[in-house]
């Protein structure tokens, strides 16, 4: 039944035909990456497993580089881009065999690069924004209130449903904290939901500021319907319990609500300030949190936390002779006792060497520059509260991940929002009249008396 995953490209193919590509986006694609999971794959010999999201991604990205790729205008974070997945490919090259890293490399533009252009080429085309936005929040509201089940119950919908079409397909547990199930939905792990929840709770909140704008919102108990949808992402987000996600989407709302202040540059201020001294105590509480060994911990929060602080240690050696480019992903060596690296800046270190790092590292810092800089042409708070959303979510998916790994699911949101950061215009006012000349008739005109 493995082959059941090709009916996303077809899918893909008909939206394409029939519509367009900016239908396929948003009515196959989005669908399948906000709400099938990933390890349910077909398995095609000698190529990466292709999942729902990337069969539905095959035809867009063929559409993208024949149709839409020769209007794209280079930028440095386009550049960054080629130059971190090149090293990734020739990380693992050096390291073990061309065909290993030919998968690497495939595998990298289904989860990175293909979603990287769809937010860079097709995300901001006029009218998709407001769409792409609703249907992503849309579904990430369904993926929510369905996952109340999971944290109740302990049985994962998303799971169990496609089980029955993949039976032998292996997949990931529950994960526990405090006797409760941490939400994961069709996003694998609990960590990776959050890194899916938290940039849409900011999609929301903008969507919610449109229809304030906007004056003609229903209201259900007094209460308006996007406060809701709000909130009911957020009981998502919560669920998860994980403080690296929680963390990042309080930093995320934190940075989009500027956007909506009656005085943005105070409050940008006042943001700022918040966040070098919260971020300055919390290190200060962390680094006494985790001062002690494994042993002196006193739950498993404690240990986790310990365990983070000794893999800078542990893998300092292991960088220090990777040098430049590292070992690869596939066969990467591993510190003793500390086989799963929980920070993905050190897992680049690790597998793609300083070239990987600091690419990555200038590529989000290039964006989120380009995105804050966007803001200065546009004169409408919708669009100036959007890049700062934008913004939010790349940061918050940064600060959660020096605590875990980008995979899955996150690692796509990411370079979506990457791509989507620097393509970002003005909206277009309709309606918008310019006042007329004045006639000859009225026209006054010097006469010597």
């Amino acid at each position: 039944m493995q082959i059941i995953v090709l009916v996303a490209l077809l899918a893909s193919i008909y939206q394409i035909k029939r519509y367009s590509v900016i239908d396929a986006v948003i009515n196959v694609w989005l669908l399948c990456f906000l709400m099938l999971p990933e390890f349910y794959s077909l398995d095609i010999p000698h190529l990466p497993p292709l999942t729902f999201a990337g069969a539905a991604l095959l035809p867009i990205l063929f559409y993208i580089v024949i149709f839409e790729l020769r209007k794209l205008k280079l930028t440095p974070a386009d550049v960054l881009l080629a130059i971190f997945f090149l090293g990734e490919f020739y990380s693992e090259a050096s390291h073990t065999t061309l065909q290993n890293a030919g998968l690497v490399l495939v595998a990298s533009i289904r989860a990175g690069a293909g979603p990287y252009l769809i937010g860079r080429l097709i995300a901001e085309q006029p009218g998709v924004r407001e769409r792409l936005t609703k249907r992503f929040v849309l579904l990430v509201l369904i993926v929510s209130v369905i996952s109340v089940w999971e944290f109740r119950m302990g049985n994962n919908l998303f799971v169990s449903t496609l089980n029955h079409l993949f039976p032998n397909e292996a997949i990931f547990g529950n994960q526990l904290r405090g006797g409760h199930v941490r939400v994961a939905g069709p996003y694998m792990k609990a960590e990776l939901a959050g890194m899916i929840f938290g940039p849409a709770l900011l999609f929301a909140f903008w969507l919610r500021y449109v229809k304030k704008l906007e004056g003609d919102e229903k209201k259900y108990l007094r209460v308006r319907k996007s406060t809701i949808v709000m909130l009911a992402i957020a009981a998502a987000l919560y669920m998860t319990i994980s403080r690296g996600p929680l963390l990042g989407g309080i930093l995320g709302w934190l940075i989009a609500r500027i956007g909506t202040a009656k005085n943005m540059k105070l409050t940008a201020i006042l943001t700022a300030i918040l966040c070098i001294a919260g971020g300055t105590a919390g290190y200060v509480k962390a680094k006494a949190y985790t001062a002690g060994d494994l042993s002196s911990a006193k739950d498993q929060d404690q240990e986790n936390a310990i365990y983070r602080r000794m893999l800078l240690d542990a893998y300092k050696p292991i960088v220090e002779k990777g040098g430049l480019f590292g070992y690869g992903i596939v066969n990467f060596p591993k510190a003793e006792g500390q086989a799963s690296i929980d920070n993905h800046f050190l897992y680049l270190q690790v597998t793609q060497g300083k070239l990987g790092l600091w690419t990555f590292i200038l590529l989000n810092a290039d964006v989120m520059l380009m995105t804050l800089l966007s803001i200065r042409k546009f004169k409408q708070r919708i669009d100036i509260c959007f890049a700062l959303c934008i913004a939010g979510g790349i940061a918050s998916i940064l600060l959660t991940i020096t605590t875990v790994y980008l995979g899955g699911p996150s690692y796509t949101m990411l370079f979506l929002l990457l791509g989507w950061g620097q393509s970002l215009r003005p909206t277009e006012v309709a309606g918008a009249v310019q006042a007329p000349e004045p006639t000859a008739r009225f026209r006054f005109r010097r006469v010597i008396v």
